[in-house]
């Protein structure tokens, strides 16, 4: 067993926790949960530039949010598991990288569209983002499985989730120029 190894068993569980600890705390202080209520059918939700428009009731939106989040927690998990040498590690390390990244990808599109006093107002649809910016980071998971230790899976999913959130800042800046 490599030198590496002893020293993996606490890197992880260390940064996975403290991590953990971060994002409720964050959650704790920033977000508040959409009860449904104000809903007119004219909030774009930060999607300027996007032809849907938010439908009139939420609940519209929970099939399409169902069918994504099984896709992301079974249908990316369990794509992995071909792999003969890293099958099981590849449904564990998925259900953990999923569910932070959703959870830090509320955080991310949130802070970047906060309420007038100050809170992320999590909703369905902010939800079905967060779970698509989680599918581009187990794409890549599937792309390095393998080739990269959980802590730089974890690190890779903080940046790739936060660069995610950050492309309509880009995209906008970008068509400003021309």
């Amino acid at each position: 067993m490599p030198a590496y190894a002893t020293n993996m068993r606490l890197k992880f569980p260390i940064l996975a926790l403290t991590l953990e600890i971060i994002t409720i705390i964050l959650f704790s202080v920033f977000v508040v949960y959409d009860d449904g209520e104000k809903h007119d059918g004219h909030g774009d939700h930060g999607n300027s530039n996007s032809s849907h428009k938010e439908a009139k009731d939420p609940m519209t939106l929970y099939p399409m949010f169902q069918d994504v989040h099984v896709m992301i927690f079974i249908g990316f998990g369990f794509l992995m598991t071909f792999l003969k040498r890293y099958g099981f590690s590849s449904v564990g390390l998925n259900l953990l990288l999923a569910a932070f990244a959703l959870q830090w990808g509320l955080l991310m599109q949130g802070l970047w569209h906060l309420d007038a006093d100050g809170k992320i107002r999590v909703d369905v649809f902010k939800m079905i983002n967060a779970d698509f910016s989680t599918a581009t980071v187990l794409i890549s998971f599937g792309a390095v499985l393998g080739k990269t230790s959980p802590v730089q899976l974890l690190i890779m999913t903080i940046l790739e989730i936060t660069i995610f959130a950050n492309r309509r800042i880009v995209r906008n800046s970008c068509h400003l120029k021309h």
